[in-house]
C-alpha cells in the first residue's frame, strides 16, 4: 500500500514540475476546436460550419437539417464517415435532401449540450421549424441509415394534423 502511495506522490511531483506537458479539462475545451475544424475541412458533404448558418439555409430551401456530431479520435465516428456517409447512395440522399452541418464535440460544445448528446457519433435530423425529427446515436450501417433518413424526410414533409 505504501509503495503505491509513494509512486502516486512521485507522479504528482513530476506532473507539477513539468506541468506544460499536461492539458487540464478547461484547456482541452479551448484547444480542441483546431482538431474538430481539421476533420470538418476533410468532409465535403457537410456544407455548413455552424448550426445558425444551416438553419438560415433551411429556411430558404425548406429542407430539414442534418447535424453530424463527432468527437476527435473516435473510431466509430471515422467508420460512420467512411462506411456510411461515404456510400454514394447515402451521399446523394444527404446532399439533395438536407442542409448539413458538422458539429465537433468541442468546437460546437453549446450545441452538443443543448442536444443532450451522450454517444458519438450522433446524427440529429431537425425540421425547418427547428423541431428534432430523429436522433441517430452511434455507428449505423448505410442501409439502416438510409431508412432513418427517409423516415425523417417524411416526418419533415408531412403537416402536423390536429383535431
Amino acid at each position: 500500500m505504501r509503495k503505491y502511495f509513494t509512486v502516486s506522490i512521485l507522479i504528482i511531483a513530476v506532473a507539477v514540475a513539468f506541468g506544460e506537458g499536461f492539458v487540464f479539462a478547461e484547456e482541452a475545451v479551448s484547444a480542441s476546436p483546431r482538431i474538430d475544424h481539421a476533420v470538418d475541412a476533410k468532409i465535403p458533404i457537410f456544407r455548413h460550419s455552424t448550426y445558425p448558418e444551416a438553419w438560415t439555409a433551411a429556411q430558404k430551401s425548406n429542407r430539414p437539417i442534418l447535424v453530424y456530431i463527432s468527437m476527435p479520435n473516435c473510431p466509430y465516428c471515422v467508420k460512420m464517415v467512411e462506411k456510411t456517409y461515404g456510400i454514394p447512395a447515402v451521399e446523394n440522399l444527404v446532399s439533395s435532401s438536407f442542409e448539413t452541418v458538422y458539429a465537433g464535440r468541442f468546437s460546437h460544445a453549446k450545441l452538443v449540450q443543448m442536444l443532450k448528446v451522450k454517444w458519438y457519433p450522433t446524427t440529429v435530423l431537425v425540421g425547418p421549424n427547428n423541431k428534432v425529427l430523429d436522433v441517430i446515436e452511434g455507428y449505423v450501417d448505410s442501409k439502416t441509415f438510409q431508412r432513418r433518413l427517409q423516415t425523417g424526410l417524411a416526418a419533415a414533409a408531412s403537416p402536423t394534423r390536429t383535431r
